[in-house]
């Protein structure tokens, strides 16, 4: 979260991240909780750090775990457009856009992915067993 500009709180947001020689490549830390949904926030710093088991590990929790409908990123507009590019191919959508929201000038693109255009939740994961219960 730091890399983001922002703040982990512990107890309140989830992280899940890849590892490598007790070095995080990356990750994604899920927060704020609403009941229908949650936001996401991704950084990395290794090209590698991302793999289908991972993405179905985020969704999973979001959508099954913990429940929601949708999940919300925020990206300012200066993010680089082949980081836009990939989240979008990933299945997000950009619903908004909110102006000046980070600064005069920054935007605030809101991307969203919903449970039943999720195509992670597809995926068959080697590494962790599926828990098709809502944690309550």
């Amino acid at each position: 979260m730091t890399r983001l500009g922002g703040h982990f709180t512990p107890g309140w947001d989830h992280s899940f991240t890849s590892h490598q020689a007790g070095r995080i490549l990356g990750g994604f830390v899920v927060s704020n909780y609403l009941g229908g949904s949650m936001t996401c926030h991704m950084a990395s710093q290794d090209p590698r750090w991302c793999s289908r088991d991972l993405l179905w590990l985020v969704f999973h929790y979001t959508f099954v775990q913990c429940g929601c409908h949708k999940m919300i990123t925020p990206l300012p507009s200066k993010t680089r457009d082949d980081v836009v590019a990939l989240d979008l191919r990933a299945g997000w959508e950009l619903e908004a856009v909110v102006k000046d929201a980070y600064a005069p000038g920054v935007h605030m693109l809101i991307l969203t992915m919903t449970k039943d255009k999720c195509v992670w939740l597809k995926h068959q994961p080697t590494v962790w067993a599926p828990v098709n219960e809502r944690v309550t």
